[in-house]
């Protein structure tokens, strides 16, 4: 599958689906593609990003991370995924409840 940044998303034999962003402005449409392809499902058939996050806010602290150069990690939880997002540019989505243990790997 291919995710609206242009990057291949790379199942990695698990319940996980891994992408990678260029920009901050990229982040929510590539996590919208993430989560769609852990289950091949489309988006539409579960909560929107927008009632889970503040999409806007996850950008903006990214942007602020790039800009000051420093690391980030966010990990929340949508509807049965975790979604690890790091300011090194890896978005990581899992099937199941929210566990950073197992999203630092």
């Amino acid at each position: 599958m291919t995710c609206s940044n242009g990057e291949t998303v790379l199942a990695d034999g698990g319940p996980r689906v891994s992408v990678t962003y260029d920009e901050p402005a990229a982040i929510i449409p590539t996590v919208v593609d993430a989560i769609a392809a852990v289950d091949d499902r489309a988006m539409d058939d579960r909560p929107t990003l927008f009632d889970q996050v503040e999409p806007e806010a996850m950008v903006a602290l990214f942007e602020h991370a790039a800009a000051t150069e420093r690391d980030v990690v966010l990990e929340f939880a949508i509807d049965e995924h975790t979604v690890v997002i790091t300011s090194e540019g890896t978005i990581s989505v899992y099937r199941g409840s929210p566990g950073l243990e197992r999203s630092l790997e």
